[in-house]
């Protein structure tokens, strides 16, 4: 699972809205809807906004036992 999919997935877990994202990062929502489909790439400082938007810590993004659960899901879905 690629990066922007990992963040729109736990986005959408969270229940936490595009248009919240984008103000906590101080972007509009169509900045985020390319970053949530994977048309703008991410910075670091981009990530770590996001991922402090998000409530979580950014290694979690790249933790592969999380990817693994989160590739299941998404198969189950």
């Amino acid at each position: 699972m690629e990066i922007h999919e990992k963040i729109e997935f736990i986005r959408q877990q969270k229940q936490i809205t595009k248009t919240q994202i984008a103000k906590k990062c101080s972007k509009t929502p169509a900045w985020y809807t390319n970053i949530s489909k994977g048309k703008t790439k991410i910075d670091v400082d981009t990530l770590e906004r996001i991922a402090d938007a998000l409530e979580i810590d950014v290694k979690m993004l790249f933790d592969k036992e999380l990817n693994d659960a989160l590739n299941k899901c998404k198969e189950l879905l």
